[in-house]
């Protein structure tokens, strides 16, 4: 090994790669929980030990270099072999004894993670779970090490992290009996007409069928809208409004409404991704086909 580079360690790797995934020194830095300057001391070693500048001014962010990319896949390979070995040769649920956060959207949470959870307490005790709410952001939970895996309906198409298809569930309707709409068949021009509730469960979260209608030359009036998928049982008893949801989670909510399916063809579709760096982890392996073996088994509409 050359002597420039024995200075280096697993910590100045975790930070070389979080400064690339945030694109951000202040953002690694409050992920890590220490100064800036500490990061900034980090990378310069690095830009010593490896004599490329590894991150240049753009405009008012950073930009990698070539080499940096490469290094930084380097570094994940390596703190991922490291992980790996600190794992047990032998991988025992029931002895085991560990934590895992879970980016989780209301669908994933709402009918995987209750089984999930039982399965657990069951098989390994010894594990702890964590739920963070997940959406638009979870490539980066994904990055930082703030999320071992997440459940999402939003595609995440970026080196470093793995997939895999879950299921798709299609929208219904929501709406209060004495509702007009809900005699007579409800038609795209209807609905795109009708006083919405969107559920934009606290992100930047355009609904899937609002695409389809203007598809199809049609726009939506969104009279209300809430981050909270419970909020239906208060706002929609008694109104004109109307709220379109995946079935799954439309079905919690139906005692009382009238439910009717969504008259345009939209659905959510659920993908677990997880980090490369876990990718051949025994315990986290384990966890993921549990998962894909629950949402397998979850009934069809």
């Amino acid at each position: 090994m050359e002597d420039k580079l024995r200075g280096i360690d697993f910590a100045a790797l975790e930070t070389l790669c979080l400064v690339y995934r945030r694109k951000s020194f202040t953002a690694a830095a409050v992920e890590l929980n220490v100064k800036q300057s500490s990061v900034s001391y980090t990378i310069d070693r690095l830009r010593k030990a490896f004599s490329d500048p590894l991150f240049v001014r753009q405009g008012n962010g950073i930009s990698a270099t070539e080499r940096c990319v490469e290094i930084v896949e380097a570094a994940e390979h390596v703190l991922s072999t490291m992980e790996q070995a600190a794992l047990p040769s032998q991988f025992e649920p029931a002895s085991i004894q560990a934590s895992v956060t879970i980016s989780a959207t209301y669908l994933s949470r709402s009918v995987l993670m209750p089984q999930f959870v039982r399965e657990l307490r069951q098989e390994a005790p010894g594990i702890s779970i964590e739920l963070i709410t997940g959406f638009t952001d979870a490539s980066d939970q994904l990055l930082s090490g703030r999320a071992d895996f997440a459940l999402s309906p939003v595609e995440i198409d970026e080196s470093g992290i793995y997939g895999k298809f879950l299921f798709e569930d299609p929208y219904f309707c929501l709406m209060d009996p004495k509702n007009p709409l809900a005699t007579g068949k409800l038609t795209p021009e209807k609905f795109a007409a009708a006083s919405h509730l969107i559920i934009h469960y606290g992100q930047r979260w355009r609904p899937i069928y609002r695409n389809v209608l203007q598809s199809l030359g049609l726009d939506m009036q969104i009279t209300m809208s809430t981050p909270d998928p419970e909020d239906v049982k208060l706002f929609i008893p008694g109104t004109d409004l109307v709220v379109a949801m995946p079935s799954k989670i439309a079905r919690q909510f139906a005692s009382g409404l009238h439910m009717c399916a969504c008259p345009v063809p939209a659905a959510a579709e659920l993908t677990m991704y997880w980090p490369a760096r876990l990718n051949r982890s025994p315990l986290h392996t384990w966890l993921r086909e549990k998962i894909v073996r629950l949402a397998s088994e979850l009934p069809n509409i």
